[in-house]
């Protein structure tokens, strides 16, 4: 069991009927919200301010929040036998992303484009959890998601199904936009503070980068991934 917060990601999760029971605060008045608990019969408990300060600190709750049950993660199996259905399948790795924000940010941006799975390793990496599920907005329940605790093996296993590997990396890499990804295609990103472990770089086909004009020289790793993930999947459905 664990918790989840805010209007929209509650309202979605009912909608799933994934929702066990659900706390709101005194003054809370979201008459739509509020008939959704009442027409799916879902235990609803008022709490204090209190209560969802000492449990989600500075998160933006509004006033809202339920118990639903741990995450579902699909098998990795599963994503390649959906992709696989696809003419040209594209499947996002995540190497070592630690910043919830950041995660659900890349869930949303892959939901947004029918991205056909994301991958995450099961170790030194965030995990979904209610932060994660509030930043997606209700994307977390469209787009498939595996656990594995072996990147390098998941991309060797990947290359049997005929995908390739494109890594998203700084040194030695050609610009993202010189490539037409008429291909089963496979996008790693690495971690916000480390990049890419060497291991997984290994098993690069290709390493692509973003090119800039400003004076900063790097993106948050959740805006290059939506940058290459809507280029990527331009050139699929052209």
């Amino acid at each position: 069991m664990e918790y989840i917060f805010g209007k929209n990601t509650v309202a979605f999760f009912i909608n799933q009927h994934e929702v066990h029971e659900v706390f709101v605060m005194q003054n809370f008045d979201d008459k739509k919200i509020l008939k959704q608990i009442q027409n799916n019969k879902i235990k609803l408990t008022i709490k204090d301010k209190k209560f969802f300060d000492s449990n989600f600190h500075n998160a933006n709750h509004q006033g809202i929040c339920a118990v639903i049950n741990s995450y579902k993660y699909s098998s990795l199996e599963e994503i390649i036998d959906y992709a696989n259905q696809k003419e040209f399948p594209l499947i996002v790795v995540l190497d070592g992303i630690e910043d919830p924000q950041n995660l659900g940010a890349i869930i949303r941006t892959c939901e947004a484009f029918s991205v056909d799975g994301i991958i995450i390793p099961k170790h030194n990496a965030c995990k979904i959890n209610a932060t994660v599920a509030k930043v997606s907005t209700g994307a977390l329940g469209n787009v498939k998601i595996a656990e594995v605790t072996n990147l390098t093996q998941t991309l060797k296993e990947l290359k049997k199904h005929n995908f390739w590997i494109y890594e998203a990396e700084a040194n030695n890499s050609q610009e993202y936009s010189f490539f037409d990804y008429k291909d089963k295609t496979v996008l790693v990103v690495g971690s916000e503070g480390y990049g890419i472990s060497r291991l997984v770089k290994e098993q690069a086909d290709y390493n692509i980068k973003i090119s800039m004009t400003g004076k900063v020289n790097s993106l948050n790793v959740s805006v290059a991934t939506a940058i290459i993930v809507s280029y990527i999947s331009l050139k699929h459905n052209m």
